[in-house]
């Protein structure tokens, strides 16, 4: 009896996850914390960024825009090549370029998508895609809203988000077209744009990161309006700074039921603007007290602006030299000796 109704649950689970999704979280091992950062394109980035923090990152960030050409995937592949040669994971941070989110429903990105496929199958390395972070941010062109609480239309709704990012994670995970198709008809979506039979199967992992209430913080800019569902994310993250320090916002985030079984991350995190080594302090206590928390990474802006660097912080750098170490920190990946 208790084998068949274990049969039965089992079957269930299966039903309620999307068909042929081939989900892959590539955490930590053991219960390690991978550490990373954000600031910066070149390999003298990485190394600043060691020094600055105390300790390399297992991951390190870039962000991009939903661009196929072959001068981009020229330049991204050199970003790719740094980071390996240092030793670091890649998180790329995408951003829609000027599509909406319908559109890319409906297949008007797919030539992006596709193109990542193979060019993450070629680079052959475990990649973090944290796709349209803070869709629930009002500052956000691709948000349902504008700051003055006002639609953007329907191509910005949070439905509309939520098929764009299942579109995205059927297309981007890879495998047979047919099947990416029927499961695409199933969610009343147009067909992938290839010609091809087949997608390759990059080592690929999907970053869900909405504010962790909204801007402003409006009920319906919740992030529970903008889960598109467990079968289709393998992270779940946020983003937090020294400005708004509230732990109870973000303990309920981190525990709301639609998502409080995914490995969670902090996708940026940091001190901006003033000094704040208290801040440092509290963001690591809340890491070790909340274990599914798995990678923390701290954000000095891409450009590296003198409010976000660590270098112009050096109190609060200080804080986190001695925070990073820590037992259950880790900067290197398993490929890398980690």
């Amino acid at each position: 009896m208790k084998l068949r109704l274990a049969l039965i649950v089992v079957l269930a689970i299966a039903l309620l996850a999307p068909a042929g999704a081939r989900a892959a979280a590539f955490l930590p091992p053991g219960n390690k914390v991978f550490w990373g950062g954000i600031g910066g394109y070149e390999k003298s980035n990485i190394r600043d960024f060691t020094k600055q923090s105390g300790k390399h990152p297992a991951v390190y960030g870039f962000f991009v825009k939903m661009k196929a050409g072959k001068s981009d995937l020229h330049w991204l592949g050199f970003r790719f090549e740094y980071a390996a040669a240092l030793k670091s994971r890649v998180m790329l941070n995408v951003e829609p370029a000027g599509k909406s989110m319908g559109s890319i429903a409906r297949g008007g990105a797919d030539g992006w998508l596709t193109a990542m496929t193979r060019f993450l199958t070629q680079y052959d390395q475990v990649t973090y895609l944290r796709l349209w972070s803070e869709m629930n941010n009002a500052v956000n062109p691709y948000s349902p809203y504008d700051l003055s609480g006002r639609s953007r239309g329907p191509d910005y709704s949070a439905s509309a988000f939520k098929q764009a990012w299942r579109r995205a994670a059927i297309v981007l995970r890879g495998g047979s077209v047919a099947k990416m198709n029927r499961r695409l008809r199933r969610l009343r979506l147009p067909k992938v744009k290839t010609g091809a039979d087949t997608l390759p199967k990059p080592k690929v992992s999907l970053f869900w990161v909405p504010l962790s209430f909204g801007n402003p913080e409006s009920e319906r800019l919740h992030p529970k309006h903008f889960w598109p569902g467990a079968g289709y994310v393998d992270w779940v993250g946020t983003t937090w700074y020294s400005p708004h320090p509230n732990s109870g916002a973000m303990s309920s985030f981190y525990n709301y039921p639609k998502w409080r079984r995914k490995p969670f991350a902090f996708a940026e995190w940091g001190v901006w603007g003033a000094e704040s080594p208290g801040f440092v302090h509290q963001f690591f206590g809340f890491l070790k007290s909340h274990p599914r928390v798995r990678m923390a990474i701290y954000y000095q802006s891409a450009t590296l602006k003198s409010e976000f660097r660590l270098s112009t912080h050096p109190r609060s750098r200080a804080a986190l030299r001695q925070r990073t170490d820590w037992s259950r920190l880790t900067g290197l990946a398993p490929e890398f000796g980690g």
